[in-house]
């Protein structure tokens, strides 16, 4: 099957696409000079199924045509003997930057580490600036030059608009610094490292190590990639799923992976149930609490996710935090009672003209207040202590969530039912 057209990250995503035999034939056509550029453009999972159905050397092959970067993360998948078979094959100069990488795990800045950046001396014109500029081709996403000193410590950074603009003979030191530039530690996660880009819309950053020396730079091609997993992870987390999972792995893969939290909310299941099966003796005299409890547990469902996903969103753009999260507080609060009358009401006054009992309406309206009440404590609280405790809140929060909200749901409807009507 011929993919929709040349570029790596179509014929990428056209393999994430495809059935594994599918995937297989079109692999097999692709010419070994572009295998490369395509593995960088895989999600891991995918990635990992075609490496090991690769010979080394065709590995090593591939890895000449890949970033430090993108070397780094294929190696770590492969056994320590044929990653230090890859790694031998490169260049000196390739083989250094991959081990740098290597140095630093997959969620820190220095393993997205590019070395294209230009930097220079204090003193070298602006004219020799643009003749080296004009030697070595301009490296995509260039917008500043980088001053270092003798032993490549970090001194500023200059527009490349400044310099082109420059008389010839003016040393680029006495050019005007970039002010308030933001630099990126190699230890750095990478969350933080993308909230740089988008917050402040950089095109690049320089990446400063011990000593204050200039290591290299982090662009926003890598910083995309890094804000568009979040986005994917937050998305799929909802559902309790990984966005790095194939779409066309394996049925017993693909089954172990999501038998977890189908496990985990098979127990809150149960435990709602058995909320439900101590109010035995008041479901079988008042029919009506049986009919009427279903919209307890998903008004409170309801109110819950949609802070729940508010106060998510607002972690992953570092929005939320400590110093802020109680006026957070206090306005959830006040929408969850403003909408919690507003529905106690209308759903009260629908109970009451569909079974005349206004002890009904009151109950099922008390009930409502409460569990949005909870429902939105529990939506800002969930999330907030799973980061606290190195949790994803994106992966587990619905489910903690939806615990809650039915549990507090029917135990207010059914305890408030028992107290009144028997």
């Amino acid at each position: 099957m011929a993919p929709p057209d040349n570029h790596p990250a179509s014929i990428a995503n056209q393999l994430e696409s495809l059935p594994l035999k599918a995937r297989r034939a079109l692999w097999a056509e692709l010419p070994n000079d572009s295998r490369g550029e395509v593995l960088a453009y895989l999600h891991d999972d995918v990635l990992q199924t075609l490496l090991q159905e690769m010979p080394v050397e065709e590995i090593a092959e591939a890895a000449e045509q890949m970033e430090a970067a993108e070397v780094a993360d294929v190696v770590a998948m492969l056994s320590e003997e044929a990653a230090q078979e890859v790694i031998d094959s490169l260049s000196t100069e390739d083989r250094a930057q991959v081990e740098m990488a290597l140095q630093f795990d997959d969620e820190q800045a220095g393993r997205l580490l590019d070395h294209e950046g230009i930097s220079v001396g204090r003193k070298r014109t602006a004219g020799q600036v643009l003749r080296h500029i004009r030697a070595r081709r301009l490296p995509n996403y260039t917008d500043k030059i980088y001053i270092v000193g003798a032993r490549k410590q970090y001194l500023g950074a200059v527009a490349l608009a400044d310099i082109l603009e420059a008389e010839d003979d003016v040393p680029v030191g006495e050019l005007p610094m970039i002010d308030n530039l933001d630099q990126v530690g190699p230890e750095m996660p990478l969350a933080d490292m993308a909230a740089l880009f988008r917050q402040k819309h950089y095109v690049e950053l320089p990446v400063i190590g011990p000593e204050g020396i200039w290591l290299g730079r982090i662009t926003l091609d890598d910083a995309m990639g890094v804000i568009q997993d979040e986005a994917d992870h937050n998305l799929l987390g909802m559902a309790g799923l990984d966005e790095e999972q194939d779409l066309f792995a394996p049925v017993l893969t693909s089954a172990r992976n999501r038998a977890v939290w189908l496990g985990v909310n098979l127990l809150t299941a149960l435990l709602a149930s058995w909320v439900i099966g101590n109010f035995e003796d008041v479901l079988g005299k008042i029919v009506a609490l049986a009919v009427l409890m279903p919209i307890v547990a998903s008004m409170g469902g309801i109110a819950g996710s949609q802070t729940l996903t508010l106060v998510i969103r607002g972690l992953a753009l570092d929005q939320v935090r400590s110093d802020n999260w109680r006026a957070l507080l206090r306005k959830e609060i006040g929408v969850a009672m403003l909408n919690g009358v507003v529905w106690a009401l209308a759903v009260g006054l629908i109970a009451w003209l569909w079974f005349s009992n206004p002890i009904i309406a009151m109950v099922i309206g008390t009930a409502i207040m409460i569990n949005q009440m909870v429902a939105v404590l529990a939506g800002l609280a969930i999330p907030m202590v799973l980061e606290r405790f190195g949790m994803d809140p994106a992966l587990a929060g619905s489910v903690i969530l939806t615990t809650v909200t039915d549990v507090v749901g029917f135990l207010s409807f059914l305890g408030l039912g028992s107290l009144l009507l028997l």
